[in-house]
């Protein structure tokens, strides 16, 4: 989903609680990169997916999870639940630059998922 969102990712592991993860997502002018550590993995028959926390080099200080449900009927549901605050010089100075972008990457997710997702 994250690379189907347009961010270049590596990972030092398979998803796992303490992986490390780190992202490059590019924006009109250049890119921004971050990295994050894996916190709690979800793996259960119709759940799943992981929250990650932001490490020293990110934007935005705070925890996100990406899960994947599916329902009984077969449809496919993804839940974002974040929660940040500034961290970077640029994002304290220009917080709704930093909202702005975030909404762009929860669209971009759900579009790559759609494109995932579908039959």
């Amino acid at each position: 989903m994250h690379r189907g969102a347009g961010l270049r990712v590596a990972a030092d592991g398979p998803i796992a609680v303490g992986t490390n993860v780190a992202f490059s997502a590019p924006l009109p002018i250049g890119f921004v990169d971050g990295t994050c550590r894996i916190v709690v993995v979800v793996d259960e028959p119709n759940r799943y997916g992981f929250a990650y926390g932001t490490l020293s080099v990110h934007p935005e200080c705070g925890e996100e999870a990406f899960i994947v449900s599916r329902a009984g009927d077969g449809n496919v549901r993804l839940d974002i639940d974040g929660v940040s605050r500034p961290a970077a010089a640029l994002a304290r100075l220009v917080p709704l630059l930093g909202d702005q972008l975030q909404d762009r990457g929860v669209r971009r997710y759900l579009a790559a998922m759609r494109t995932l997702t579908r039959d």
